[in-house]
Parts: structure tokens; C-alpha cells; sequence
């Protein structure tokens, strides 16, 4: 009695298996590729840049909370800016100059504008969050510190005038 269980259970997926080979034989085979998140880890990553990017500074002076945007900056602000544990970064406005960009002085970590005072770096600066995307790994796209990126997304909260969120729907690695 034990050998017929196991018998029976293969007749009855071999069974259920000829009925599933029949069912989709009378379907049309989808032959077209998908280009979801899901099948491209890095679907946020833009293959070029869009148009209209307006400086930090711009942006703060002018984006209401809602608004889509556009924008420019580097990666940065932080000692360590990009994660990959969360698709959360700084960028920094351009024209603020991070330690050694324009010297030979070797900062050991120039991305955190240690040179900077806080209050310098933080009316200089924005926070992007991807969103839309299952998988986001910033570092695994090749997303490094002062790496320039342009922005697109919609503009967060903005509870005062220094703070700046952009919830990204596209990231472009600009070359400068």
C-alpha cells in the first residue's frame, strides 16, 4: 500500500500537467519583453538627461511642494551619501565647493563639504528618494560621491524654505 501512493500522486500530476500543456497550446505565446522595474533593476536610471534642470538655490527659491521638477546637483552632504541600503541621497547644489575641488589639499572625504558650516551645507543642499521601484540599489547603478546628477521627480513637503525633498522618478549621471 505504500508504493501505490507515490504512483498515484505522479499519475495525478502528470495528469493535471497534459491539462496545463493543452490549455496554454490554445493561448497566443506572448513573445514581447517586459521592461518593468522588476526586470530592469535600474529602470530609474535615465539613459539621458532631461530637459529644464534648474540649480538647487533655483529650486529652493521657487518649487512649491507638488510641483514636478527638474534639477541638478551633486551627490554629497553626507559621509557617506549614497546606500545601498536605502534609495535615499544628498545632492548639492554646484556651486558650492567641496573640500579640495579646486586645490590640492587631499580631503580625506571631500563629499561631506566638511569645510563648510552646517548651516551652509544644508541651505545648499536637497534630498532625493527614489520611488516607483521595487529594487533600488544607488551604489549598484553606479551612483558614487560627487558623482553630477540630474533629477526628475516631484517636489515633497516642504515645511520651510530650506528644506528641499524630491521624490525621483529618474536619475541621470551627468558627465558635468
Amino acid at each position: 500500500m505504500n508504493r501505490i501512493a507515490p504512483i498515484v500522486a505522479f499519475s495525478t500530476t502528470l495528469i493535471l500537467l497534459a491539462g496545463c500543456n493543452k490549455a496554454s497550446s490554445e493561448q497566443p505565446v506572448e513573445t514581447e519583453t517586459t521592461t518593468s522595474a522588476e526586470t530592469q533593476p535600474h529602470a530609474w536610471i535615465l539613459t539621458s538627461a532631461p530637459e529644464g534642470a534648474v540649480s538647487i538655490l533655483e529650486a529652493k527659491a521657487n518649487a512649491a511642494e507638488g510641483d514636478q521638477i527638474v534639477i541638478k546637483g551633486r551627490i554629497g552632504g553626507r559621509h557617506s551619501p549614497v546606500s545601498a541600503d536605502s534609495p535615499v541621497f544628498t545632492i548639492v547644489d554646484l556651486e558650492l565647493v567641496y573640500c579640495g575641488q579646486h586645490s590640492d589639499e587631499g580631503c580625506v572625504t571631500p563629499w561631506d563639504y566638511c569645510c563648510e558650516k552646517p548651516e551652509t551645507i544644508a541651505s545648499n543642499s536637497a534630498t532625493v528618494q527614489i520611488v516607483g521601484f521595487d529594487s533600488i540599489d544607488p551604489l549598484a547603478a553606479g551612483l558614487e560621491p560627487l558623482d553630477e546628477v540630474v533629477i526628475i521627480g516631484t517636489v515633497g513637503q516642504r515645511p520651510d524654505d530650506v528644506v528641499l525633498t524630491i521624490q525621483a522618478t529618474g536619475v541621470y549621471p551627468s558627465d558635468g
